[in-house]
């Protein structure tokens, strides 16, 4: 569906509900980037935009299935990123999103403990179509990603998708209100960075 507008994330969750009569899991998945820079006032629309999908129509979904998901005790598992708390340069919108993303996932932890899961898979540089709205095919990306990383790589959507399962096993029952990071060390390896240019400039 085109989350672009917000209530579609209701709807999609109506026509699961629909058609499957019950819901276990709503996985947040949607998610789009675009260039926005601060000192740019045409910049407004293309932020409005990407809240629209990645953070509006989440919160449209996930409150829309909230009932179903206390009759099966079920899971919501939002797909965050490294963004929600390290700033980028020509992000604003994509990093606030996201870091309002995580908060509004962490709130709802709190208030529906003991009756849904709330959990935040946050995503470091993974290899998957989004780098195409900064003119990168996965592949170039993944080249140019790579050296970010304590792994020497980047990550691959499989990976992710791994995550996201351990969190609906019996393996992962006593983890609610977590954002776990699945990036290679990616936020590691820029604060060693950091502390290696300070050392050298000092």
């Amino acid at each position: 569906m085109d989350f672009s507008d917000a209530s579609n994330g209701k709807v999609a969750v109506e026509k699961t509900l629909e058609h499957f009569g019950r819901l276990d899991v709503l996985v947040n998945n949607a998610g789009t980037f675009a260039r926005t820079i601060g000192d740019d006032a045409e910049s407004y629309q293309s932020y409005r935009r990407v809240m629209s999908v990645n953070l509006d129509s989440t919160v449209s979904a996930t409150l829309a299935a909230i009932d179903a998901l206390k009759k099966t005790q079920g899971q919501v598992i939002f797909i965050s990123s490294t963004a929600s708390t390290k700033a980028h340069e020509k992000a604003y919108a994509y990093c606030a999103s996201k870091a309002a993303m995580t908060m509004f996932a962490k709130c709802l932890a709190i208030d529906l403990a003991t009756q849904v899961k709330i959990n935040v898979v946050s995503p470091g540089p993974v290899r998957t179509e989004i780098f195409k709205t900064i003119g990168l095919s996965r592949e170039l990306a993944g080249h140019v990603m790579a050296p970010t990383t304590l792994e020497g790589r980047t990550g691959e959507p499989e990976e992710i998708a791994e995550v996201v399962h351990f969190l609906l096993t019996p393996s992962a029952k006593f983890i609610t209100g977590h954002e776990l990071f699945v990036d290679g060390g990616y936020l590691l390896k820029e604060s060693l960075s950091n502390v290696v240019k300070a050392k050298k400039e000092g």
